[in-house]
Formats: C-alpha cells, structure tokens, sequence
C-alpha cells in the first residue's frame, strides 16, 4: 500500500506532517511521490486565513478529480480547515473518504486497519524526511495560543497555548540529528511562551542550551517571538546560547498605537523600538524578521503613514506582508470601518516596494563579506544553493554559489558574498 501527504500552511503542519508520515512508514506503508501512484492522499490542511482556506479547498477538489480517473485511491484530509468548518465540508464535499479534525495516532490505527496493516510505534531515530532536506529538523514545543489577537483564528482552532514535555522535544531532536539534520528550526505559535502554561516562567532559555549540547546540532534557529512576551533580558538569555543564530523572528504586525490595541497584541509601539534598538546595538550582525498587516478594520491613512515612516526609521532586514484576512469567530470579523479591498491592496504595494528598496540596500552592505551558509542543493553542473545565517528555508533569501566541488546538501561552509538584490546573493567558496 502507497500513501502520499500534501502538507500545507506553516512549519508547524509541516512538523506534523514529517510525524505522520512516519507512522505510515513505520506500519508498513511506502511512499508515493506523486499522488496519483498512491493509495491514500492525504491532506493536511491549513485554515488560517482565506487565502489558505481556498489553497486547502483547490487542493482537495485536485485530489477528488484523481478520484474519479482512479476510483481505488482514498482520500482523507484533516488539519485546521476541518476543525473550523468540519460540519459544513462534510456536507458539501461527500467525495471524502475520512474526514478527520486533527490524525492521532488512534485515528492512524484506524486507517491501517482498513488498509489490513496492523499500527505500529515509529522509530523516529530511523526518521525520514518527506518534506525538507534531511539536514533541516523543524522542532515544534508547543501547541496552541493564549494571545487572543482579534484577527487571528488560531486559538479557536488550536486551543490555548500547551508546552511540550521537555523530555519529548529533547529525543525528538536528537531523533532529528540522528538522521541527518544540523540546521533546528524551533517552532510554535508563540516560542516566548514555552514552560509559562506550567508554572508562569519562560524555560525557552534552559531548553535551548540543553537542545545545543546535543551532538550534531550546528544552527539553531527560532521562529515567532511574540512581542508580548519577549523583553530585552530574555532575547539576551536566549542568543547568547552557543549555535542559536541572529535570527530575530518578531511578528511585529503595525505600529500604531490605535491599530495595536485593536489588534489586542499586548504590546506598545515602544516597547517593539525598544526591541529592535537593543538588537541593533547589541547583536550588530544579526537580522530582523517581522510580518504587517495592512488594511485592519479602522486603518486610516495616518496610521498607514506611521508605519511607512517606522519602516524607513528603524529598517528591518525580512519583511513579510499580508492584507487583513476577516475571519469569522474573531472579534475583528465584526468591527466596523472596514477597508476596500482596493486600498488594501494599494497599501501592500506600496510598503513592499518600500521594503524591497530597503532589503536591496541593506543585502548590498553584505558585498565583500565572509559569512557561512549551509547547503541545501547541488546540481549537476556543480552550482549549489543554500542559505546564509540570516535566511530560514523556503522563507527568505537564497545564496546561489558556482563551481562548488564537492560540495554537498547539509555542509556549512564559508563564502564570500560577491553580489546580492533584494532576493538573493551570489557568492563563492573562500578556499
């Protein structure tokens, strides 16, 4: 029997993905790259935004038109779009075979059963990768959120914030290390909060160190620090633990006080360019990674203007951006003085012009530099590309580097960086 995943939305499905796919393998299951050659399709949906909602949509409807030219194939999809609307997608999409909220390993079982394969526990220390290169180990600590920010669905789906036993996520990483992985993308809806669920103290410090004196661990790098919780003592316990990178992953989200406290993110305008002040003069070479929302319901023009104007005062380094998604069940879906869609989308336009302009600036200060990047592919012709110490995998930029001989996935090596846009460096191997 042949299964084949289609993992979407954010690192942390991904993680969950990897799991999964490795109880399959471990019952017996082989893979299928292609989805057509399996015997299952499975979806593991995201329901985040609209956006997302309609990519986990098209997705499935692609999966039941394999169905129809090959009617033995099985399709079960699960994930955050089937715990939000599991009623309504039940009714309207027949065509599914098993509809579940969310695949635990009961729910696994089941699927083995019917497939005449008994469950069996995985060995995660023979883990394989279906998703990444094997030398990237997505690590996830926690599940859930507490921050109840008004656009945001997550804690209606997921649950309030629980912290992984500290033990599990220490063997999930060597699990990861064992099969390959150097690069530790430490992951969660809010990482600031690990260990707060228990006792109300931040034990992120104490877990990293121990996950940096595993063996085989090279780079460790964190995602989603929110704000809230993150305070200049604790970004300095956290990045100077040996092999965390300089890699400050902070959804800042706007910077006007009125949108903020809409927004219900607990934090203050000044309390962010506190932040990013001590990181500038603290970590000189270490990079900020933020997200904005443009088009919040009672966005005014002037509130726009603060956070142009805030973008060109404190410059940051990644940049993502999105449109103000309504979601229905958060109290942002319900306020008034919504923005046209048209202003939104000028808006976006026009902040991540502004942004390119600025990331182009600063990637161009890095020309001359010596830097270490890791391998993530080589092609035949012996061009390799990879990622410096500022850039996580699939997200940001890439460093594309010629006559790399002998050169292989995982390596970290050192270059010089010999030309750089907005997107992307050139470099080569300093001999």
């Amino acid at each position: 029997m042949k299964f084949h995943i289609i993992s979407l939305g954010c690192s942390k499905n991904t993680a969950d993905s990897e799991h999964l796919a490795n109880e399959f393998k471990a019952t017996g299951w082989e893979w299928a790259k292609e989805a057509e050659k399996s015997d299952l399709i499975l979806i593991n949906t995201c329901g985040f935004i609209n956006d997302a909602k309609e990519e986990s949509l098209r997705n499935i409807m692609e999966a039941i038109n394999i169905k129809k030219k090959l009617p033995n194939i099985k399709l079960a999809v699960f994930g955050c779009l089937i715990k939000r609307y599991h009623k309504e997608i039940e009714e309207q999409i027949p065509e599914i075979d098993y509809l579940f909220d969310f695949l635990t390993p009961k729910e696994v079982s089941k699927l083995c059963k019917l497939a005449g394969k008994t469950y069996k526990e995985p060995d995660y220390s023979n883990n394989s990768r279906f998703f990444n290169p094997k030398h990237i180990g997505i690590l996830k600590i926690g599940e859930g959120c507490n921050n109840r920010c008004a656009y945001c669905a997550i804690p209606y789906i997921r649950g309030n914030y629980y912290s992984y036993k500290e033990s599990d996520i220490i063997k999930d990483c060597e699990n990861l290390v064992s099969s390959g992985a150097k690069e530790i993308s430490v992951v969660a809806q809010d990482i600031t909060r690990y260990g707060t669920d228990k006792d109300g103290i931040c034990r992120l410090p104490s877990l990293l160190k121990k996950i940096s004196k595993i063996e085989g661990v090279e780079w460790i790098r964190l995602h989603y620090m929110h704000p809230r919780g993150l305070t200049t003592k604790l970004i300095d316990d956290i990045f100077s633990i040996d092999k965390v990178l300089p890699y400050f992953d902070i959804p800042f989200q706007h910077i006007s006080a009125k949108l903020i406290k809409a927004m219900n993110r607990h934090t203050t305008p000044e309390h962010m360019i506190s932040l990013i002040k001590h990181i500038r003069a603290n970590y000189p070479n270490g990079i900020i990674r933020t997200t904005f929302i443009v088009g919040f319901p009672g966005e005014q023009k002037r509130d726009f203007d603060k956070l142009i104007n805030f973008i060109e005062e404190y410059p940051l380094d990644r940049v993502g951006a999105f449109m103000y998604s309504p979601e229905e069940n958060t109290p942002a879906y319900s306020m008034p003085h919504k923005v046209r869609e048209t202003t939104k989308q000028s808006r976006l336009d026009q902040l991540m012009t502004l942004q390119q302009l600025i990331i182009e600036e600063r990637n161009k200060k890095l020309i001359g530099n010596e830097i270490s990047v890791i391998i993530d592919e080589v092609s035949k012709n012996e061009t390799a590309t990879g990622r410096t110490i500022y850039d996580a995998y699939e997200v940001d930029n890439i460093t594309t580097i010629e006559k790399a001989r002998g050169v292989k996935p995982g390596d970290i090596i050192k270059v010089r960086i010999t030309d750089a846009d907005a997107y992307d460096f050139k470099a080569e191997i300093i001999k």
